[in-house]
């Protein structure tokens, strides 16, 4: 991922806000926003002191093809169809292909007050808000995004991913990682083929659903952040990909994670708020197939990371899980044959 020079973003932003609001604003200087899901910077638009706006900019690296989570505009229409039905998302003021601004496309969202909320590491800034409030509410805002009708709203956003597609996406990237838990890995990956799950419901997906991408204010979520991999397909993924997030059977730290509401009472909250018949055996296969895509994920950037070629000692920490996330998806397909 490219790095930009905060120097030369800030006059780029003062120069497009003169255009977009007028001569006389100004913009504070851009802030990088936290997580790795892209180039996101925040800064306020201001008149003699007044904030105008709040804003995000998310940009593309330069120099690198527009496709999937590098295609920043591809977002506009899912954000806005998601806001339509009343989904918690982040307002969308400006987008534009017009490369002059930034050498890039770009988009700018609002943004809005509150905080993510770290399992392993909770912040005081959330008060009273609980480990099973936190959970809660984000499985009836999934239920929400998941029931949005796509076939109306997103009819010419892009084709429906297939699942078998899905899996094999992830084969090449773990084969390019050398790491020493490949052999499990490719063993994980073909139990996922021979075992494709029954209950399936297609729609959008976020991709990347987890507490970390969920904005809490108050005590009350208000928005579903971090879009860049979401897609159409099999929505249970980001059930199965919430749940993998917070079992400590797939981590080597997993004794650090908080108390959390038993399983069972989270897939049935999201069966509630979905009116979908799901159960904790149906969400089995997606919670393997997550542990999968993050092992695979893990594997290829602990590679980039020691390499050198993308350096971030985060990897470092997480490459010790690497053979839990494979092992517990190998243990959940194992037991659903049972």
């Amino acid at each position: 991922m490219g790095r930009i020079d905060l120097v030369s973003l800030r006059a780029q932003l003062d120069a497009w806000a003169a255009a977009h609001y007028d001569e006389g604003v100004t913009v504070s200087p851009p802030e990088v926003m936290p997580g790795h899901a892209g180039l996101s910077f925040g800064f306020r638009v201001e008149r003699h002191g007044t904030v105008l706006d709040d804003l995000v900019v998310r940009l593309p690296p330069a120099g690198v093809r527009r496709s999937g989570n590098t295609d920043v505009l591809r977002q506009v229409p899912l954000l806005r169809a998601l806001a339509r039905a009343g989904v918690p998302v982040a307002p969308v003021p400006w987008w534009d292909a017009d490369e002059r601004w930034f050498g890039v496309p770009y988009l700018m969202t609002s943004r809005l007050p509150g905080d993510t909320y770290v399992m392993r590491d909770p912040s005081a800034v959330h008060g009273d808000l609980s480990p099973a409030d936190v959970l809660g509410q984000a499985v009836e805002a999934l239920a929400q995004v998941h029931l949005v009708d796509w076939r109306v709203d997103l009819a010419d956003w892009e084709a429906p991913k297939d699942l078998d597609a899905e899996i094999r996406f992830w084969d090449p990237l773990l084969e390019k990682s050398g790491d020493a838990h490949i052999d499990l890995g490719r063993r994980v990956g073909e139990l996922l083929r021979d075992r494709l799950p029954e209950t399936r419901y297609l729609g959008v997906f976020h991709g990347d659903f987890q507490t970390n991408n969920v904005l809490f204010h108050d005590g009350r979520l208000v928005a579903v952040l971090d879009w860049e991999i979401s897609g159409i397909g099999d929505q249970l993924l980001d059930l199965g990909w919430l749940l993998m997030m917070n079992d400590a059977a797939s981590w080597a730290d997993g004794a650090g994670l908080p108390g959390l509401p038993p399983f069972e009472a989270i897939v049935e909250r999201y069966a509630i708020a979905s009116g979908r018949p799901v159960t904790l055996a149906d969400v089995a296969w997606y919670r393997a197939l997550s542990g999968y895509r993050f092992g695979v994920i893990s594997c290829f950037n602990v590679m980039l990371h020691r390499s050198g070629k993308r350096p971030d000692p985060e990897w470092d920490r997480i490459a010790p899980s690497i053979p839990y996330l494979f092992g517990r998806a190998e243990e959940l397909l194992a037991a659903s044959t049972r």
